[in-house]
């Protein structure tokens, strides 16, 4: 007897969200050095954002250029790994199942981007450091809404 697709009530489904959540946590590891490795290199050789005479305002601007530079290529690289190794595919048509990836990315990193922006022109927080704050920020909340709601 099951009571939804992933959780059974003799214990079988909780192993398969507890695998699939260690599952989501490496992939996100994997997808989190992608997109740190980007926004370095983009931060470091592009549009620098931290060790420069700039204003905190053009400082801002330069961190969410780069970091959405680096979101867009690390997202793609979290799709593709997350549709072949993480969930399972099928709740959608494949186009569908990709609109709704990244239209859950774009929500939660406006959200963690408009935040990581606020350490940066309030508290002067390091540039790397508010990117790491975007990522975490984003986790959590990608995960639950694509398992609900993007894959089974």
């Amino acid at each position: 007897m099951t009571t939804n697709a992933s959780v059974r009530i003799d214990g079988s489904g909780v192993n398969l969200l507890h695998r699939q959540w260690v599952r989501y946590l490496i992939a996100g590891a994997f997808t989190a050095l992608v997109d740190l490795f980007g926004f370095h290199l983009l931060e470091t050789f592009v549009l620098p954002c931290d060790g420069i005479s700039i204003s905190e305002i053009v400082r801002s601007r330069h961190f969410a250029i780069d970091k959405t530079v680096a979101f867009v290529t690390a997202n793609t690289v979290s799709y593709w790994v997350n549709s072949r190794w993480v969930f399972e595919q099928g709740r959608h048509r494949p186009t569908t199942e990709a609109f709704l990836f990244f239209g859950v990315s774009l929500l939660s990193y406006f959200g963690g981007l408009q935040f990581g922006r606020l350490l940066i022109t309030v508290f002067n927080t390091p540039s790397l450091l508010a990117a790491v704050t975007c990522i975490a920020f984003s986790t959590v909340l990608n995960y639950t809404i694509r398992k609900m709601f993007v894959f089974r």
